[in-house]
């Protein structure tokens, strides 16, 4: 059942990211094939296609964000709710494979954006700057830190992205318990920014994910003016960033498994 739940939400979902999909897809597209155009045609456009993409970024994971909330809330405590209930399934397989979906949905919003920002880049130079602009591409990837890094920064927003929908996933639980009979989405969000909050300060207990710790590393790090040594701190304190990411998400999901199961007809 957890493979069927999520064919779903796969399927619920594939016309609307569809469609945001390639839309940010023609605006990469046309941001990359502009720089083949008259140099004057590439000033006037340019400008145009990078606030182009700009925006697509903010509304994929607007989107992604907004739609995952509601369409967890809908299928979870709205219209489909009967539907969902009456299905054989647990309430593992039904927490786990909506977030399965989302989270295949949010890699895709990620791997989007990464286009997207890439367009930006390489349309904001000009054409007969190619050769340099790859040239300095090749050497920023050769760099083993460097390249670590970019790959650990990837990561790490793809983590949090994951995170934010469990939370979404347990805030909206957490809205639509038996004593909550009114204002379900402002309860919501209520408990979104205010869990949010609590794990901020708690996260500040962890000493190389402390803010002191990050201003320090990286007024330290700025004014050595190391490139290294930069991408070093930018390490120092995303991996455990990462791997505190991973065990929140894991919480939240597990709360809200525990909670589905304790006040719904799931089972």
């Amino acid at each position: 059942m957890f493979g069927k739940v999520m064919k779903q939400e796969l399927r619920a979902n594939s016309l609307l990211y569809g469609v945001a999909s390639a839309i940010a897809l023609l605006f990469a597209f046309a941001t990359i094939m502009n720089r083949r155009a008259m140099i004057l045609d590439y000033l006037m456009q340019a400008p145009l296609l990078i606030s182009g993409c700009i925006i697509a970024i903010v509304v994929l994971v607007m989107l992604f964000l907004i739609h995952t909330a509601l369409r967890y809330q809908k299928s979870m405590y709205g219209n489909e709710g009967y539907l969902t209930f009456s299905l054989p399934v647990s309430s593992v397989e039904l927490v786990m494979g909506k977030f399965t979906a989302a989270a295949l949905w949010g890699i895709i919003v990620c791997v989007l954006c990464g286009v997207l920002c890439f367009s930006i880049l390489y349309g904001a130079v000009e054409p007969s700057a190619t050769e340099i602009f790859w040239a300095e591409v090749g050497k920023v990837w050769a760099a083993d830190g460097i390249r670590d890094s970019m790959i650990l920064i990837a990561v790490s927003l793809t983590l949090s992205m994951l995170e934010t929908v469990a939370l979404l996933y347990l805030s909206v639980t957490l809205a639509h318990l038996p004593f909550i009979r009114r204002g379900n989405g402002i309860f919501a969000l209520i408990f979104f920014f205010g869990i949010s909050y609590v794990e901020g300060k708690v996260m500040e207990f962890v000493p190389s994910l402390s803010a002191d710790y990050i201003e320090k590393t990286m007024t330290a790090v700025l004014d050595s003016a190391d490139l290294d040594a930069f991408f070093q701190g930018i390490r120092s304190f995303l991996l455990p960033a990462s791997i505190s990411t991973v065990v929140m998400s894991v919480i939240y999901l597990a709360v809200t498994v525990l909670l589905a199961r304790k006040y719904t007809s799931i089972q």
